[in-house]
């Protein structure tokens, strides 16, 4: 029986996906893939991973998925690796689908020298206006774009978006993406199963002093980009009006960033008020969020917003702003509170917050899990990948 015609009949797909790194330090794409993944496996399809990571060992399995990772690469930016390449050139045929995530690095070119325009890429917001801002940066992304990687893009089957906010933005962007196909995937993570009070009594045990107090939370890569100046000036402005703790917590802890936003902090003599952490996963992210008030993102710039969905899932309702591609779902559902990416917006939106009596709160929190179901529960959406792949 040809292949073609055993695929139609079993619906059963070989599913090869690329990414530099699937460690978490490097934000959402990282969780956004194994979740992703996790569903194709449980709707019996095959899914094996490459990546590119000098941290990671060269084999495993993480939920039947199969990770195969290749060490010996050049530069640690555009991670240019023979061996990789080799086995992408001998392996591909065996696959009935390949899967790029992410762009500006030497996967994508490989793909587009050895796949003869048969893969997909998922772009992650790496086309975000956001990345213009930095003139040196952009100038550099412009003329690699117009040496590789805008035919990377034309010759695939179709880029892949996380959201429709994502796709609007691209009308916005540093480079011209006309000529190249988009389709909107609905991102988003499995509906988790959690022992609630295990992972808060996990959290506690692990930041005791948040114990028995009301909280406002940031889970994300401490990075410019996340714009958590904003939320600490907002807490500033807000001064007496705010009597509840924010905690910070990510990757990149001890890094340039969060170092400025700890002195951010001293200078407005908010240590009261302010924590910072390293970053929390598994059961202690999953607990700090059952945990909180609220999930807060005051982003310059964010292509989906996997901290936001992880929030939503269990009923806790955010406040983000609108250059966050996911914040019109939220709005519309009336899952959170969105504003500008200002000191002023943010700030109102938190005093509003935290004036809502407990009726109010609860109503938000309902609209959070039912925001979560109709729009970024990938079990049962039907815009999802599996269903994008089994029509290819």
């Amino acid at each position: 029986m040809p292949k073609t015609m055993r695929k139609k009949i079993n619906n059963k797909l070989k599913i090869l996906r690329i990414i530099t790194s699937l460690n978490p330090k490097f934000g959402g794409p990282a969780t956004g893939i194994i979740e992703s993944s996790k569903d194709l496996i449980l709707k019996g399809h095959n899914v094996t991973i490459l990546t590119l990571d000098k941290d990671t060992k060269n084999s495993f399995n993480i939920n039947k998925i199969k990770i195969i990772n290749f060490k010996n690469y050049i530069g640690e930016n555009y991670k240019f690796s023979f061996n990789f390449f080799y086995w992408l050139l001998r392996k591909h045929r065996i696959y009935d689908h390949v899967i790029v995530h992410g762009i500006w690095q030497f996967p994508s070119l490989a793909a587009r020298l050895i796949l003869n325009g048969k893969y997909f890429v998922f772009t992650h917001g790496q086309l975000d206006p956001y990345f213009s801002l930095n003139w040196l940066k952009k100038i550099k992304k412009q003329f690699y774009w117009f040496l590789i990687e805008r035919q990377n893009l034309v010759k695939c089957k179709s880029i892949l978006l996380t959201s429709k906010g994502e796709k609007k933005s691209l009308k916005n962007t540093f480079v011209n993406c006309n000529g190249i196909k988009k389709k909107v995937i609905n991102y988003g993570i499995i509906k988790p199963t959690l022992e609630k009070k295990k992972n808060i009594k996990l959290f506690y045990k692990k930041i005791p002093s948040l114990k028995n107090k009301k909280f406002f939370l940031f889970l994300g890569r401490f990075d410019e980009k996340k714009g958590c100046e904003i939320l600490i000036k907002s807490i500033f402005k807000l001064k007496n009006k705010f009597d509840d703790k924010v905690l910070l917590a990510g990757p990149g802890f001890g890094g340039k960033y969060q170092v400025f936003l700890e002195r951010l902090v001293n200078k407005y003599k908010l240590n009261d008020k302010i924590l910072f952490s390293g970053p929390l996963y598994k059961e202690l992210k999953w607990g700090s969020i059952m945990a909180s008030e609220c999930m807060l993102l005051s982003s310059h710039g964010e292509n989906f917003g996997i901290s936001l969905v992880e929030s939503l899932s269990v009923s806790v309702p955010v406040i983000t702003t609108d250059k966050v591609n996911i914040s019109n779902e939220i709005l519309n559902s009336g899952a959170g509170l969105i504003s500008k990416n200002t000191v002023s917006g943010f700030s109102n939106n938190l005093l509003k917050f935290i004036q809502f009596n407990k009726k109010q709160k609860l109503y938000m929190s309902q609209q959070a899990l039912k925001c979560f179901e109709n729009n970024f529960n990938i079990s049962s959406n039907k815009k999802t990948l599996s269903n994008l792949l089994l029509k290819k």
